[in-house]
């Protein structure tokens, strides 16, 4: 079989290069899928968006391969794989993150990994990993409860975040263009013929992280450096965390379906869902508008750049591998179940996956700094005591 790269055959590649090089040639010829609910998403896809579009590609890949060289059994099956003429390549057991020389086909490279149960469990188990303890709660827990649905502090914590964000970004909100109903007199025909309704405090990294010890473990490795100050205490509710955004909006950010890119100080709108997927208020924006924030007060935070771009690129790896759409199925389906419009075999599945999520978020919860007890209801994990009874 001639080699689909056969230009670089001769090259020597990265640690990079010769993972997703070895996956683009296994996509769609490996059936291997995580099972959410009742939905599927493909392991390769996901393993490869996460390679190409993660926001730190070079510490996945090394996360990656440590996995795939962590025992002597996997490193002597990568020394055949990754060798010219299928010898043992010692140059794989001196060191984990070198350089491999290619071997003299990369699509008998790909097969022989294909073959291989023992590797392509480390990659299912990996990518299983990222899948149900990062992707699955992020967009489970997206979406921040309205102060009418929370306690008493956690009200007060939503309303003084949502005063910050009017102080910063105005009366209209910078994504969306909506008027909030409680702005004052003077701001009203600025917008004349549009009715007012109440924008909300959207977090980009969800509050929910600030009581999951797992996901911000998750997050750390993804992003390449510790996340635990940045999503805990007082910080996950600070200006520079949060958008403000009307409630269908603000539903469309948690599902990843536009996210804000940041590049040398500046915020741009990015699409990511299919433009069937979006509802008129993101449809105002053309992909890689240019957003300013702080033009109502610059002495209030800015979006963090870090925790922008953190959402947007766990944003492009949802959309680019399908998962995005499992997930979303995934979680309607749950809504579904706690209504109680769900039955039979289906059901079961549902349920399951379901459980099994909210077991994962109870397992992951640590001390919070302030309102221990009251934000155990008030957070965005929405835990029913009916499920964990």
């Amino acid at each position: 079989m001639s080699s689909a790269f056969g230009a670089i055959d001769s090259e020597e590649k990265s640690l990079i290069e010769t993972l997703t090089t070895i996956l683009r040639l296994s996509k769609g010829l490996i059936s291997i899928s995580l099972v959410y609910g009742n939905t599927r998403s493909d392991v390769v896809s996901l393993a490869l968006a996460l390679l190409e579009h993660g926001y730190n590609p070079i510490s996945l890949s090394s996360d990656l391969w440590t996995n795939l060289t962590d025992e002597i059994g996997k490193v002597e099956e990568l020394s055949v794989i990754l060798s010219p003429v299928g010898a043992p390549f010692r140059r794989v057991l001196a060191v984990r993150t070198i350089v491999p020389k290619p071997p003299l086909n990369w699509d008998g490279a790909a097969g022989r990994f294909r073959q291989s149960e023992l590797l392509m469990g480390v990659l299912e188990n990996w990518t299983l990993q990222i899948f149900n303890y990062m992707m699955v709660p992020m967009m489970a827990k997206g979406r921040t409860p309205t102060p009418s649905e929370r306690g008493s502090t956690a009200r007060k914590r939503q309303w003084s975040l949502k005063r910050l964000l009017v102080r910063r970004d105005g009366w209209i909100s910078l994504v969306g263009k909506m008027l909030d109903e409680s702005a004052p007199p003077e701001v009203q025909p600025i917008r004349r013929g549009y009715s007012g309704v109440t924008l909300q405090a959207a977090h980009i990294i969800p509050f929910s992280a600030s009581g999951n010890s797992t996901l911000r473990i998750m997050l750390s490795k993804y992003v390449g450096e510790d996340m635990e100050g940045l999503l805990t205490g007082e910080n996950i509710n600070d200006a520079s965390n949060a958008l403000l955004l009307d409630s269908l909006t603000h539903a469309a950010f948690g599902l990843f379906k536009f996210s804000i890119e940041c590049q040398d100080g500046r915020y741009f709108f990015r699409r990511l869902a299919p433009t069937r997927k979006l509802h008129t208020f993101i449809l105002r924006h053309r992909d890689g508008e240019e957003i300013t924030f702080g033009q109502a007060s610059g002495e209030v935070a800015l979006p963090s750049s870090l925790l922008c771009n953190l959402h947007y690129t766990i944003g492009r790896v949802l959309w680019t591998s399908g998962a995005a759409e499992n997930i979303a199925k995934a979680l309607a389906d749950e809504d579904e179940l706690k209504d109680g419009h769900m039955e039979g075999d289906y059901w079961h599945r549902v349920s399951a996956s379901y459980l099994q999520r909210e077991l994962r978020a109870l397992s992951g919860l640590d001390e919070l700094a302030i309102d221990r007890q009251d934000d155990s209801r008030d957070s965005d994990a929405d835990i029913h005591p009916t499920i964990c009874t």
